[in-house]
C-alpha cells in the first residue's frame, strides 16, 4: 500500500517538495548559526555581518520544494 502511495507522481511530488522545503530551512539556520557567530571567538562576528550569498544554496532548496508543492498542486 505505501509503494502505491509513493509511486503516484502527485504523492511523490509532496514528498520532494516537503523534503527540500525542510532541508533548506536546516541549511539556512546552520549557516547563519554556525557559519557566523559561533565560528570564532571574536565578538566582531555576527550573523547579521554574513552576505546573502552564503544563504543561497538554503534559499534554493526553499524555492525548489515550494514549486514541487505547488506543482503537485497544479496536478
Amino acid at each position: 500500500m505505501i509503494a502505491q502511495a509513493v509511486a503516484e507522481p502527485r504523492m511523490l511530488l509532496v514528498l520532494v517538495g516537503a523534503a527540500l522545503v525542510f532541508g533548506g530551512i536546516v541549511v539556512t539556520a546552520f549557516r547563519g548559526n554556525w557559519g557566523g557567530r559561533f565560528r570564532t571567538r571574536s565578538r566582531t562576528d555576527s550573523a547579521a555581518g554574513l552576505r546573502p550569498r552564503a544563504n543561497w544554496p538554503g534559499l534554493a532548496m526553499l524555492a525548489g520544494g515550494i514549486g514541487c508543492l505547488l506543482a503537485a498542486a497544479a496536478v
